[in-house]
């Protein structure tokens, strides 16, 4: 496994989400932190995903961890790689891997063959 940060980083991340959810286990958690380090998370966007997923009283498990909604956008791409997502440009909508989408606002994504510097391929 390779993290933009170090395992002792993610040990104390670990640590900080096990503090406010102790019913997490470490193995779950680590889990979801791989998952995001594999798709180039830096451990800034995954301490704050970690902040905004224990502030959720909806968060029940360390899946909650990779939910869209705990992610900021500081990038085009998205971090969060689970699922599909419509793509708010295409017409009609379609849906579309959330691996091949870029989030544009809260609840909003483009596919990437409307993202920056793109036609439209609708």
């Amino acid at each position: 496994m390779s993290f933009k940060f170090s395992r002792e980083d993610a040990a104390d991340l670990i640590n900080m989400i096990r503090r406010r959810r102790p019913q997490w286990t470490e193995k779950g958690i680590l889990s979801q932190l791989q998952t995001a380090a594999e798709h180039g998370a830096s451990l800034g966007q995954v301490t704050t995903a970690a902040e905004n997923t224990w502030n959720n009283p909806k968060a029940k498990t360390p899946a909650a961890l990779l939910w869209a909604e705990h992610w900021e956008v500081t990038t085009t791409k998205a971090v969060n790689l689970s699922g599909a997502r419509y793509c708010v440009e295409c017409n009609p909508a379609r849906k579309h891997p959330i691996a091949d989408m870029t989030q544009v606002g809260p609840g909003q994504w483009i596919c990437d063959g409307h993202g920056p510097g793109k036609e439209d391929n609708a």
